[in-house]
């Protein structure tokens, strides 16, 4: 009686009482892979695709586009600022000979920066997730330690978890230094993740040359506001947009249905 008095009330006020499920054991969901179908709709106009990945980590572990590297055997160029990571990379990718890897950090200009890499404990070895937050902003990589840790609860990270970063000095490159250096035409897809740098690297982009036709990118790690300008900036350069968990999806010929953007 109680309950069903709790419920209509909450009802009323335009709420709904439910029961939670037991998420003790962890539920496999078969979620469409939309990425992939963007790529075999392009594919579809043309088959011969020149790509470049721009924190392409070790080309293997949550990567959106290995399969099909593998599979349709594409050509592209591959950036992954990580020593030891990138020469993981190489060797995912060892039997594709027509593939460039660059061993620099993506940037605003041709240089050298400061980067944040994590320091494992002698004995130690992290999850690969957590490599992958290496990042130019120290900030952030201090706040995925600290989620790991205080949220998550990982055993292997210390208390004391700011000792675990390493300051390194990497090269930079700029998108536009690659296409010239490489002598590249026409770049047909463009995969960023870059810790919440995508913005950066995609205004950086010459698209009153070169422009993708499809740029798949984590929206996730961008502040709020420069979430907003990147969606309005590719908006402006005609793109249509695919929202897919974390990240977006920008495509040049898709079909499209207007939604208010609030919930994005």
């Amino acid at each position: 009686m109680i309950k069903n008095t709790i419920r209509q009330v909450a009802h009323s006020l335009g709420y709904r009482i439910s029961k939670i499920s037991d998420l003790s054991e962890p539920v496999v969901y078969p979620f469409i892979d939309v990425l992939d179908l963007v790529i075999r709709d392009f594919l579809r106009m043309k088959p011969d695709v020149f790509f470049m990945q721009i924190g392409a980590h070790d080309g293997n572990f949550a990567d959106p586009i290995h399969h099909l590297v593998k599979q349709h055997h594409w050509r592209g160029i591959l950036v992954e600022p990580q020593p030891q990571v990138f020469q993981r990379l190489k060797q995912n990718y060892q039997a594709e000979n027509q593939l460039i890897f660059e061993n620099a950090i993506a940037s605003q200009q041709v240089g050298e920066t400061k980067f944040y890499t994590i320091r494992p404990p002698e004995g130690v070895e992290f999850p690969l997730w957590l490599e992958q937050s290496a990042s130019l902003d120290r900030q952030k990589l201090s706040g995925a330690l600290f989620h790991w840790k205080v949220v998550e609860k990982h055993p292997d990270i210390p208390d004391d978890f700011e000792s675990l970063i390493e300051e390194v000095v990497l090269p930079t490159v700029t998108v536009e230094s690659l296409l010239k250096k490489h002598q590249v035409q026409q770049l047909d897809l463009l995969i960023i993740d870059t810790v919440g740098h995508d913005f950066e690297i995609i205004r950086s982009l010459p698209f009153d040359r070169i422009k993708p036709a499809v740029i798949h990118f984590e929206h996730s790690l961008m502040s709020i506001r420069d979430r907003d300008d990147c969606l309005d900036y590719l908006k402006e350069q005609g793109y249509k947009l695919a929202k897919v968990t974390v990240d977006t999806i920008a495509y040049l010929h898709a079909p499209v249905r207007h939604w208010a953007t609030e919930a994005w």
